[in-house]
């Protein structure tokens, strides 16, 4: 579980987009996106970067 407290300067942000938006408004929204990244790492498959080959020619 995450623990997820709201900034002032968040809501700040917030509130310049909606003047009537609450804490909890922002803070429901900050958990949805965290839910929705997680799911779409959970979807792609980790790959490896590629690796260089560093021999000297």
């Amino acid at each position: 579980m995450i623990n997820i407290s709201v900034s002032s300067r968040s809501l700040a942000a917030a509130r310049r987009v909606d003047p009537d938006v609450s804490p909890a408004a922002v803070h429901a929204a900050v958990e949805a996106a965290i839910a929705e990244h997680t799911r779409e790492q959970r979807r792609r498959p980790i790959t490896p970067p590629e690796t260089a080959d560093h021999t000297d020619a």
